[in-house]
């Protein structure tokens, strides 16, 4: 099911992402988009924090310490951060997950959250269902669906349709308003105050302290570990990608450039380099005095598998725009998001996703150990090095 989920996120970026050829990249330490400033495609902000007090008349990726939303979104929202506050005055979905998230403006379909302290603020307004997993979740909102999820604690003070909750301690408040049945499972018995509103059926299954039932109740935590760091390890690469892009645009074109002419040539080198690298760091091992050199030879080889993936999503992205775009330039930036994500959603096919993986890892290798050395090989003929 975790996997579905991923597919869905990431399909729906590639989907949305892959013909907006002037989609909006903005990063640094602060992004703000004022209230009076209009952007007219999606919006990706990589940011230490990001503020968006404008309107973006497409969908917004922000991820970031620190993310504050409160303008005007016509697409979906897609949020990862220490703190995440969506006060959007329209959106169509939102997903997010960070340590401390609260959503209080308007949601025209659905909520999925994962976090440690979750939100629906007072304002909130939810077209269609919530779904949550995380440690403190609290509504005081209006959720117009259904709401499934599992959390440590969780508070009801508005409204909703079904609740189906995994929660040890449940509090439902005087003033809250369930359209629908309550399913509570957990170790404690919920805490309904008189004055709360079920119209359907209230059931309640306890789970004994000890019971290795217990342990099933675990499965929304570690399926809430599991996505986020998936979504730290994508963005991550993401934006190890864009730096990389920026700092040496010639180098990048370069490599792409080896694996496009000598693709074949590229497969045999990183077949062998991934064997003839983990043997010589072995035996420098074994040789005292190589030690250093080992230690070297790890950190290098470390980084050619993490480069790797990254190099053949650029050339995989390029390849995918030009489907769509025949003529004139394509931004390596685009390039490098398209294409790092359809190798991200093909990797989480069982099986066929792990021969995927192996080919991107071979591919990727030799293309960076032709094209360094060719590099080498004209500095050192220049006598640069």
């Amino acid at each position: 099911m975790d996997n579905v989920k991923s597919i869905i996120l990431i399909l729906t970026i590639v989907f949305f992402v892959t013909p907006a050829y002037s989609l909006v990249v903005k990063t640094g330490t602060a992004v703000d988009i004022p209230i009076d400033e209009m952007i007219d495609d999606d919006l990706i902000v990589l940011a230490q924090t990001v503020t968006i007090d404008g309107t973006v008349d497409g969908d917004v990726y922000a991820f970031a310490r620190d993310v504050a939303i409160k303008g005007n979104v016509s697409g979906s929202i897609f949020s990862g951060g220490a703190t995440v506050d969506v006060g959007a005055k329209s959106a169509k979905t939102i997903w997010a997950a960070g340590g401390t998230i609260e959503v209080s403006g308007a949601v025209e379909n659905n909520v999925i959250l994962f976090g440690g302290t979750l939100a629906i603020g007072k304002d909130a307004r939810v077209g269609k269902d919530v779904r949550v997993y995380g440690g403190q979740f609290d509504v005081e909102g209006t959720i117009g669906g259904n709401l499934k999820g599992g959390v440590g604690n969780f508070s009801m003070a508005g409204k909703s349709g079904d609740i189906t909750i995994r929660s040890d301690k449940v509090h439902i408040k005087s003033g809250a308003e369930i359209r629908g049945d309550l399913t509570v499972r957990g170790e404690k018995e919920p805490n309904i105050e008189e004055a709360a509103t079920i119209t359907g059926e209230t059931t309640i299954e306890k789970v004994e302290k000890g019971d290795e039932r217990a342990f099933i109740a675990l499965a929304p935590v570690i399926a809430f570990f599991v996505s986020f760091m998936r979504i730290v390890m994508f963005v991550a690469a993401i934006i190890v990608g864009i730096v990389i892009i920026a700092l040496s645009k010639r180098y990048v074109r370069r490599i792409m450039d080896t694996f496009i002419t000598k693709p074949w040539k590229s497969l045999g080198v990183g077949f062998l380099g991934l064997i003839v690298i983990p043997v010589a760091i072995a035996i420098l091992f074994i040789v005292l005095v190589g030690y250093p050199f080992a230690v070297f030879g790890i950190f290098i080889y470390l980084i050619l598998i993490y480069l790797a993936s990254i190099f053949v999503g650029l050339v995989t992205g390029e390849k995918i725009i030009r489907l769509f775009k025949k003529e004139g330039d394509i931004s390596l930036y685009l390039s490098f998001i398209v294409g790092y994500v359809v190798l991200f959603v093909l990797g989480l096919i069982p099986i066929l996703g792990f021969i995927i993986k192996l080919f991107i890892l071979l591919f990727g290798a030799g293309m960076l150990l032709i094209g360094t050395w060719n590099l080498f090989k004209e500095a050192r003929g220049k006598e640069l090095v």
